[in-house]
């Protein structure tokens, strides 16, 4: 009878039962699964360190002197040199020597020349060098000039101190902390020396133009030269670092003195 299978004995071979055609499953058999990975075998990810040099480098140059060239060492910066009175300076942008003698500064307060409270420029033997007289308002852009500068200047030391501990964190992590170590150290020095450099070539092209663009275009090359020189060291450091730890040095056998 069709669909009818013949009894078999426990333990008994099945190679000679007849199997019926409409018992076979008609689902698909999976093919079998080839040869699993070993752990072993797969390649690990890319070490890729969370860097701080973006904020370091911006914020650096809140804090950094950029020099002016062909000004007998004025310099950009964002705080007073000098005396200044107990209640703190009214000013935020200084075009001043290192010790505060020589200065031209976008101020805030009453001017005696127009006898009114503006902006205006404060200047000390300076005017050689930017022919701009003592207490010469300033207008709209010295008003927005000065506030971005006031907000810069604090906001950047925020983002030194968020570049330093955002790299402290990747020596902390890192698979070979000192390798890491050393890029850091590399990379802020090298963004404080491209800050400087690409900062006074910017202060320098812009010469000719109004003090507020040689701050924007000064203050902008420190930015993208200290981008560069923190990233450029960085990787140099890395490079050294490993090629260091890949080499070795033979001793020359001792020779017996004569």
């Amino acid at each position: 009878m069709a669909g009818s299978r013949t009894p078999t004995h426990a333990g008994a071979a099945q190679g000679h039962e007849p199997i019926d055609s409409g018992t076979s499953a008609l689902m698909a058999t999976p093919a079998p699964a080839g040869p699993r990975a070993h752990a072993a075998d797969v390649r690990p990810t890319i070490d890729i360190p969370m860097s701080g040099g973006i904020p370091y480098a911006v914020g650096q140059a809140s804090v950094v002197r950029i020099p002016i060239p062909g000004t007998s060492g004025l310099a950009i910066e964002f705080s007073p040199r000098g005396w200044t009175p107990k209640s703190g300076s009214t000013s935020t942008l200084f075009f001043q020597d290192v010790a505060g003698n020589r200065h031209l500064r976008l101020d805030y307060g009453y001017n005696v020349r127009t006898k009114t409270i503006d902006y205006h420029w404060n200047q000390k033997r300076t005017f050689g060098e930017f022919g701009i007289p003592d207490h010469t308002s300033a207008g709209t852009a010295g008003r927005v000039a000065y506030q971005t500068a006031k907000y810069f200047k604090y906001a950047g030391r925020v983002l030194v101190v968020a570049g330093v501990v955002i790299d402290a964190i990747s020596i902390v992590q890192a698979s070979k902390p000192l390798r890491r170590a050393s890029q850091v150290v590399a990379g802020w020095a090298a963004a404080w020396a491209g800050c400087k450099l690409v900062g006074a070539g910017g202060a320098a092209l812009a010469t000719p133009t109004t003090p507020l663009g040689m701050a924007a275009v000064g203050v902008g090359g420190c930015i993208i030269g200290g981008i560069g020189g923190y990233y450029g060291g960085s990787m140099l450091a890395g490079e050294v670092y490993d090629w260091a730890e890949g080499t070795f040095f033979t001793p020359l056998p001792e020779a017996t003195a004569p």
